[in-house]
């Protein structure tokens, strides 16, 4: 029953929502682009400070011991904060002015990641970006899509309802669909966690 309502809701969601899937990849392109330039903007100082914020790899590169589940902990619980972001402004109706730019900021995140990777190790950042962070990004990356678009598309009908009244069938299909992209997010957080640090070896011996 759960599972029919959810692939209904599922379908309904990306037959009628392209404009705003588009939207959205728009302003995390622009992110990614943002990001990119940002590398040749900084001083080594400043790279290195945004990036230890952007992403737990560079905290990781020059320690010999670590614990993946440490690692997926920690991807899992700052994942679980931009979608629970997420799911509040599109619940109350702000996301149409929010979500885009949190979409945005994650683009800034992921270019500046592999930008300062490919900078600073050359083929070797390369590799890695390629081998290590790209299976992870090709997870994540639709997920989070999925989960603003949802945020998105329920703020805007929100707004143009004009309602008052919230009805507990929209909040539960609203829910639902949150909670079905967010297993994608999931998933991503886990191949970040248990198969990405593997990779690490290719940069922290060029160190």
């Amino acid at each position: 029953m759960i599972s029919t309502r959810a692939r209904n809701l599922s379908k309904r969601h990306f037959q009628n929502n392209f404009i705003v899937y588009f939207i959205l990849v728009i302003f995390f392109v622009i992110g990614i682009i943002i990001g990119a330039i940002l590398i040749n903007r900084l001083s080594a100082e400043e790279k290195l400070k945004i990036a230890n914020y952007f992403s737990w790899i560079f905290k990781y590169i020059g320690e010999k011991n670590y614990r993946s589940i440490d690692i997926f902990k920690l991807s899992l619980f700052s994942n679980v904060k931009i979608v629970f972001v997420i799911w509040v402004i599109g619940f109350i109706g702000l996301g149409v002015l929010i979500i885009p730019l949190i979409l945005c900021c994650k683009g800034v995140a992921i270019g500046f990641t592999v930008g300062f990777l490919v900078k600073e190790f050359g083929i070797k950042g390369f590799i890695f970006a390629l081998s290590g962070l790209l299976p992870h990004y090709l997870i994540i990356i639709p997920g989070f899509l999925a989960i603003g678009a949802v945020g998105l598309s329920y703020s805007m009908y929100r707004v143009k309802s004009k309602r008052n009244r919230i009805y507990s069938k929209d909040i539960a299909d609203y829910s639902i669909l949150i909670l079905l992209f967010f297993i994608i997010v999931i998933v991503g957080s886990f191949v970040e966690g248990f198969i990405t640090p593997y990779f690490l070896n290719l940069i922290r011996f060029s160190l």
